[in-house]
């Protein structure tokens, strides 16, 4: 049985989640995929998982099936018995956090790609399938460096590194929840004042027309 930290819950699509997680003896990311698939949003709130929920997962037998990056952390668990384990406050920067990075180049091994550039912002970040990097990263960055906007009926992430300004789909199930009851407004006021920021990056599977590229997402923000 494997005790994991969860680092960030994200929406596929309504009613279907993924989950990452912190592996602190083991220490690394992993996805835990309950029989090799993503959660439902039945099993997200059976055992409550948020960000900072501790949770116990058996690995399976199942062979993951994804290409790298993804296939780095992808990890097949049994659906029962997953266990939520008593919560406790976590350091997102302390020695047995997740490891964090100053820019998201860096972060992504210099993989990072972009297909152009909107109002001085990278858009369209990606690493290409099959790079021997990992796909979820974490990105060390104060909190003004960091707003949200509504764009073409999404909610989207504009932010600064210590290198260059990206624009990113933001893909957290909390956030989301805020900005379709409450607005983008609302969003923003979620983000502490000045403090610094664990800016949780994962990269989409690529699929259809671009199954060559795995793009960059905003998981998830801790602080």
């Amino acid at each position: 049985m494997l005790r994991l930290l969860v680092t960030e819950v994200t929406e596929i699509h309504r009613g279907v989640y993924c989950v990452a997680a912190w592996d602190a003896d083991g220490r690394k990311l992993v996805r835990p995929l309950p029989d090799g698939i993503n959660w439902t949003r039945a099993q997200i709130d059976d055992n409550r998982v948020v960000p900072g929920t501790l949770i116990a997962v058996v690995p399976n037998r199942i062979r993951p099936r994804g290409n790298y990056p993804h296939h780095t952390e992808d990890l097949p668990v049994d659906p029962v018995p997953i266990e939520r384990l008593a919560d406790a406050p976590t350091d997102w920067f302390g020695p047995g956090a997740p490891p964090v990075s100053t820019t998201l180049s860096a972060a992504f091994g210099g993989r990072l790609r972009h297909t152009h550039v909107w109002h001085g912002h990278r858009r369209g970040a990606f690493v290409p399938t099959g790079a021997r990097v990992g796909s979820l990263q974490g990105v060390r960055m104060a909190s003004r460096e960091l707003n949200f906007m509504e764009i073409d009926d999404r909610l989207r992430a504009l932010l600064r590194d210590a290198e260059a300004r990206y624009e990113l789909p933001v893909v957290s199930g909390a956030l989301r929840e805020v900005w379709r009851t409450e607005g983008v407004a609302a969003v923003r006021r979620v983000l502490p004042v000045d403090t610094a920021l664990h800016v949780r990056i994962g990269l989409a599977r690529g699929r259809a027309e671009h199954a060559d590229k795995c793009y960059a997402m905003l998981n998830g923000i801790l602080w």
